[in-house]
């Protein structure tokens, strides 16, 4: 396989040969032709497909699929981590009917509810109080259930051969175990709204005395994490995280960006191009996450290596983390 090259979605943008030939950036140019080296395998993720997803213009939308197909690209399956050698354009097509029937049973409405509690709580400012939100949240569960049971209820499972027919029916009982799960669903219990948003955990005398800007990127999120534990000693941060390296390096980044560690700009609503930061740093944790254990993930924006380089550190992941220049100039002389 050689060398698993995962790409931003910046640096992907960049590496359309309009764009190429428009701006005539050589260095563009010249990374193009070195990650279609025999050596290279690009590699990119649903979070890229929901990326390029937001893209207003259909006609751009486009132009990133047909590149990813001119690199050879190979999709990330996001369960099994394994690589697809579908084209792009089967995996795009595919990835527009998982969203539509994600749609249609409900999941995305179920998610966008799911998270007005994470944006009220980075101080967004979300009307609905948490309590609103959680009884939103156990209606459009429901809604999802039902959904669901529908379309088992129109399925012969008595005609189904093992093991199709035990698996439909075990979902039947995970179903009715959700649904009386949902019912038990609680706000979470913070007193006062003001308290909310990052800006009070940044005040934190201890917070405040790591100047975390300045810690070696291998350190800096032992740091935040232990200085995170002095002040809520009673909150164990695994009770609300599973011990896997993708969690592991999702909890890195959040926590860098709590701590202002080069953080995203995540507290704006919109920015004047009418772009949600919030989702867009929340994409760059999904990035982060993606291209964990691949051989270079190449990004242009500054903020986002450097937290990047923190996570990977964190989890003692190798993954070289570059911009295109550094990519070019340092380490092909490796390929």
């Amino acid at each position: 396989m050689g060398f698993l090259i995962y790409l931003d979605q910046n640096t992907l943008s960049d590496l359309r040969q309009r764009k190429i030939d428009e701006s005539q950036n050589d260095l563009f140019r010249l990374l193009k032709h070195v990650l279609n080296s025999e050596q290279i395998s690009v590699v990119y993720s649903h979070i890229t497909l929901d990326e390029i997803l937001q893209i207003p213009k259909a006609e751009y939308r486009q132009e990133h699929i047909d590149t990813l197909a001119e690199l050879d690209a190979k999709y990330i399956e996001p369960l099994q981590r394994t690589l697809s050698n579908q084209e792009p354009e089967n995996i795009w097509c595919a990835h527009l009917e998982n969203k539509q029937s994600n749609a249609d049973l409900g999941i995305t409405a179920l998610m966008e509810v799911s998270q007005l509690s994470s944006r009220k709580i980075s101080g967004l400012p979300i009307d609905e109080s948490f309590s609103e939100i959680n009884e939103k949240l156990k209606v459009n569960l429901g809604a999802l259930i039902s959904n669901c049971e529908t379309q088992l209820a129109s399925i012969d499972i008595e005609k189904l051969d093992e093991p199709l027919r035990s698996y439909f029916i075990n979902m039947q009982s995970q179903l009715d175990e959700l649904r009386a799960k949902s019912s038990s669903l609680k706000a979470p219990d913070i007193a006062s709204e003001q308290q909310l948003g990052p800006q009070q955990f940044r005040d934190m005398p201890d917070i405040r005395a790591l100047e975390v800007k300045s810690l070696d990127v291998k350190g800096v999120v032992h740091a935040i994490e232990a200085t995170f534990k002095l002040e809520n000693s009673s909150f164990d941060l695994a009770d609300y995280f599973e011990d896997t390296p993708k969690t592991a390096v999702a909890r890195a980044y959040s926590l860098m960006n709590w701590a202002d560690y080069h953080a995203d700009d995540f507290t704006k609503t919109k920015t004047k191009k009418g772009k949600d930061r919030f989702n867009a740093s929340n994409n760059d944790m999904q990035h982060a996450v993606s291209a964990l254990g691949v051989s270079f993930l190449i990004s242009g924006d500054i903020n986002f290596i450097k937290k990047a380089k923190a996570c990977f550190a964190y989890v003692d992941c190798s993954t070289v983390v570059c911009n295109p220049l550094e990519f070019i100039e340092k380490h092909c002389n490796f390929i």
